[in-house]
């Protein structure tokens, strides 16, 4: 009897170290996907977010727009030129006739001015050194000199 018990003992002793540790090993496992999932985070770009809350509906994920509707932001003109330009689109939006890469747009951009300097250019230099483009980043100074010499 005392042999039967022992075994019982052991046998139950090893299935609750066995799922102890199963459980241990999913939780830690549960901890390195929260790691590594931070460390994705962390790595992306801030600009992005703010991309893809404000600018993805229109100019689309890859940011090549919608053919006559609204414009790509890959390898144009008006990214890669002039800055002040560029943060006066995001302060002042854009509405009227343009011609980017060839092709006329006449659609309305809201503005975005209720942005704060850093999340502009956050922004801007995501899309600045995305989607093929290889440009300058848009400093906070930059952004903050522009907004302060608009009219209000």
């Amino acid at each position: 009897m005392s042999l039967e018990r022992f075994l019982i003992a052991l046998v139950l002793g090893v299935i609750f170290i066995s799922c102890g540790s199963e459980r241990g090993n999913s939780s830690s496992g549960n901890m390195a996907d929260k790691s590594q999932e931070q460390k994705v985070k962390a790595k992306a770009h801030p600009g992005k977010i703010l991309y893809m809350q404000f600018c993805l509906s229109c100019h689309m994920e890859n940011g090549e727009g919608v053919p006559g509707l609204y414009p790509p932001l890959t390898q144009t003109e008006y990214v890669l030129g002039d800055k002040e330009r560029l943060i006066k689109i995001i302060l002042l939006g854009q509405e009227g006739p343009i011609v980017v890469k060839g092709q006329p747009y006449n659609n309305i951009m809201t503005k975005l001015d209720f942005l704060g300097d850093k999340e502009i250019s956050e922004v801007l230099t995501y899309v600045r050194s995305h989607f093929g483009n290889d440009a300058d980043p848009v400093t906070i100074e930059e952004v903050k000199a522009v907004r302060n010499n608009l009219v209000p």
